[in-house]
């Protein structure tokens, strides 16, 4: 009998402590928010994260931008504004960067040009071949009102358009050498995304193959692609020289990426921090282009001084044999995409320097 009670006393205690923790529960009693903090507790709660996702290695025009705009926000939010950097695909590679940002899962991304172009054709216009001769024309492009009108495009996928960063023109990096149009035949050339991309390819004689820039390594060295078009900072940091020796000095392209915001998180900021993040990319806009073409040209002549590694410079008559193969390209775009940009971007370029 002593028993039973003593067992009966104990679950009943036990049951009226399970009624006072769930009472107090609801009640919020134990809530974090209802207990005393100082003020550095609440400075970290007021705190503004902001998630900068990209692919490419530190190294290189890409991955120092992000950096210099985490310094720049950081001082003139006074450490308001936190910059978390991811980069190497750490978070999300090239292909699904996009998808993270429009679900907010990351609030910058800075992709190539090219991985606009599936959402909006009108990008594939800076994608065209030998339109952009030299940097000159490059940085007046990309702080032009072609691309002004393009960053405003990305309002239509939720997306607010920041910038466009610069890392130069693309090469072509290969297994065996690649100069007269000729080489191209039956060659399978790794490639972003782009409808563009492909057809310039096509045209060539090539075989294209679009893949992810994480995966480029890996299909170079299991014999998937023979060669690539990219800047040579991309080559050298990734060291994609060492499978593809044989580089190529076209300038046949341009490589930008356009720095982009997830609008709703955009929308979510007060004017002042808006006003941050916009001065931060303009006070820094002409350093990162300079720093891209350094990086080029610093990457090049590491390469040049590598034996292993053998660099061709197409003449003039060569040049102009690729062009003569990719001249319908223009046709293309301007009759099945948007002839309104190609024809603002070419008066773009011919217009005189202010």
């Amino acid at each position: 009998m002593v028993k039973k009670m003593k067992l009966f006393l104990t679950g009943s205690f036990i049951t009226i402590i399970i009624l006072i923790v769930l009472f107090s529960y609801r009640q919020s009693i134990f809530s974090i928010n209802s207990l005393p903090f100082d003020d550095e507790q609440r400075g970290l709660n007021e705190q503004i994260i902001i998630h900068f996702s990209h692919v490419v290695a530190e190294n290189t025009p890409k991955g120092i931008a992000a950096e210099k705009f985490k310094a720049l926000v950081e001082e003139k939010s006074g450490g308001k504004v936190v910059v978390q950097i991811y980069p190497n695909g750490m978070l999300f590679n090239d292909e699904n960067e996009l998808e993270a940002l429009r679900d907010n899962k990351v609030q910058i991304i800075a992709p190539t040009i090219s991985k606009l172009t599936n959402s909006l054709p009108n990008w594939q216009v800076l994608d065209l071949p030998f339109i952009i001769e030299n940097n000159e024309q490059l940085k007046k492009v990309l702080n032009g009102e072609t691309s002004d009108s393009l960053l405003q495009e990305l309002e239509k996928i939720n997306i607010k358009g920041l910038t466009f960063w610069n890392n130069g023109f693309k090469q072509i990096a290969s297994t065996s050498p690649v100069i007269g149009v000729e080489d191209f035949n039956g060659m399978r050339i790794r490639m972003m995304s782009s409808d563009i991309l492909d057809d310039q390819f096509k045209l060539l004689g090539a075989k294209p193959i679009a893949t992810s820039f994480g995966d480029v390594y890996s299909g170079i060295k299991n014999n998937i692609v023979d060669a690539q078009e990219n800047t040579i900072s991309n080559i050298y940091s990734k060291q994609f020289h060492t499978m593809e020796n044989h580089i190529t000095l076209s300038n046949h392209g341009v490589l930008a990426y356009a720095v982009m915001m997830n609008e709703d998180f955009w929308n979510s900021l007060d004017t002042d921090t808006q006003k941050i993040i916009t001065d931060s990319f303009e006070e820094m806009q002409d350093w990162q282009f300079e720093r891209a073409e350094q990086f080029n040209e610093e990457n090049l002549s590491y390469l040049k001084e590598n034996s292993a590694v053998h660099i061709y410079e197409l003449d003039e008559p060569i040049k102009n044999e690729w062009k003569e193969k990719l001249k319908t390209i223009y046709t293309q775009y301007e009759k099945n995409v948007n002839g309104h940009y190609l024809s603002d971007l070419l008066k773009e370029l011919n217009e005189p320097d202010s």
